[in-house]
């Protein structure tokens, strides 16, 4: 079995470990800030890129910001970032996943849906038949897309948000635990309420 590496040392790091655990025969945790057993510092990395472009490279970052920094400075680097989908997901056939994707326990990616570039599909969130989750974006727990959403990029959707069928939504906009989006959502705007109405523009 292959050694994994994981950029992050946190929660979201920790899930993507125990995803890889029965693939993996060591994890290693890459941190910005420290170094330790089974722990190597970012920066440490990145000057000793070349011993690890035949590795397995995952992102277990929460933050779409700063994963995004780092999936660009990986492949400006020469890595493509692997993907993580528990086994306990289903995806179908005739969908398509980016690189660098997380998909959690229990989601489901229906028919020709398209996943996007270092995205994250949490826990027990289900994204339906031809529905586009753009680059960057994040998903966390049990969100629901009826089919033929497209998402942007760098989104996020909290906790137990649902999106009826059909919508679209802007780049970098930020959808609210427990909202229900019934209209599109233009970008840089945070929605938040039942039904999901626009509460703060971003001004960048």
């Amino acid at each position: 079995m292959k050694s994994a590496f994981i950029f992050g040392n946190g929660g979201h790091a920790n899930v993507v470990a125990s995803i890889l655990k029965s693939s993996h025969k060591e994890i290693y945790f890459i941190d910005k800030s420290q170094t330790s057993d089974g722990v190597i510092n970012e920066v440490d990395f990145f000057n000793e890129i070349e011993k690890y472009k035949n590795q397995e490279v995952f992102l277990g970052i929460g933050s779409n910001k700063i994963r995004s920094s780092i999936y660009q400075k990986l492949i400006n680097a020469g890595i493509t970032p692997s993907n993580c989908i528990s086994k306990h997901s289903f995806i179908a056939h005739d969908a398509k996943l980016g690189n660098g994707v997380v998909i959690c326990p229990g989601s489901i990616v229906g028919s020709k849906a398209i996943i996007g570039d270092n995205t994250i599909i949490n826990t027990m969130s289900s994204v339906d038949h031809d529905c586009v989750l753009g680059d960057n974006s994040q998903i966390t727990c049990g969100v629901t897309f009826g089919g033929n959403v497209i998402v942007g990029k760098s989104c996020f959707f909290g906790l137990k948000s649902a999106v009826i069928p059909g919508i679209n939504i802007g780049d970098n906009a930020i959808i609210k635990a427990g909202s229900v989006v019934f209209n599109d959502v233009p970008e840089k705007v945070m929605v938040g309420g039942n039904p999901a109405q626009i509460i703060e523009r971003k001004s960048q």
